[in-house]
């Protein structure tokens, strides 16, 4: 029985032209929302640079102890001069450390003198002998940031979490029926489009299902990242599979 397949080329050009607009539009906000998702979450582990803490911080929060802090409340160095120890421990506590670090107005008393007299001989990359520990730089001022800084930070709040969880499910979860519907008229062979539906229907749903389990588990973080990378390699391709099909010519009958 003959049967006749409707295709995506079969349209005409008004409709190809804006289905392509539409996708350039697509891209572009997928785009613009990685730029806002690095801005926003950006120093969220009040530390600098984009890491996964800050996704860690923004869903499951972040809570630790700074390593200097640890080891100067454990009594190490053993030889450390008292006054020193409790200058340093103030200095850790306190709301100023980056600021304070190399304060001169501190005289005799700012950390990075203290530390490089005590802790640099054996905390350097460089250290050698039985008490050296070059894992844990201090000699620079990066270092001792990476290891001083205590952090107690709280996820986002349950009610603004279901907000825009409820926003990312219903405006991506539409875009996507439409997305798989339109590579499914292409003319792409049927494992690819297959592969891409699923990737684009798995990914949403691990990635968006990651984000009130994160808030206990802070392993599905990795859900939260994995699915939202192969959600987005998923409709990047279909797009590109798409906009091909619209403009590549058809095959001789």
């Amino acid at each position: 029985m003959a049967t006749s397949t409707l295709r995506l080329r079969d349209f005409g050009f008004g409709v190809r032209l804006g289905l392509t607009l539409l996708a350039f539009v697509i891209v572009g906000g997928s785009v613009v929302s990685g730029l806002y998702l690095r801005s926003h979450h950006d120093n969220r582990d009040e530390q600098e640079g984009f890491t996964l803490d800050d996704i860690r911080a923004h869903y499951h929060g972040i809570r630790s102890e700074s390593p200097m802090l640890g080891a100067l409340e454990r009594d190490h160095p053993e030889d450390m001069d008292a006054g020193q120890r409790r200058v340093l421990i103030d200095w850790l506590t306190g709301d100023k450390v980056r600021e304070n670090y190399d304060n001169f107005d501190l005289g005799e008393n700012m950390p990075e003198e203290i530390i490089a007299a005590s802790c640099v001989s054996c905390h350097d990359s460089g250290a050698t002998g039985p008490e050296a520990y070059p894992e844990l730089s201090l000699r620079y001022f990066d270092d001792v940031m990476a290891n001083s800084i205590s952090r107690d930070i709280n996820p986002v709040s349950p009610k603004v979490l279901a907000a825009s969880l409820h926003a990312h499910s219903l405006a991506l979860g539409t875009m996507c029926i439409v997305m798989v519907l339109l590579v499914a008229l292409t003319r792409a062979p049927r494992p690819v489009v297959g592969v891409l539906a699923v990737m684009i229907g798995a990914g949403l749903l691990v990635d968006l299902g990651s984000w009130i389990p994160a808030r206990q588990n802070a392993v599905f973080i990795y859900g939260i990242v994995g699915g939202g990378l192969v959600f987005q390699v998923g409709v990047v391709v279909s797009l590109v599979v798409v906009v091909l099909d619209l403009w590549l010519p058809q095959k001789a009958q």
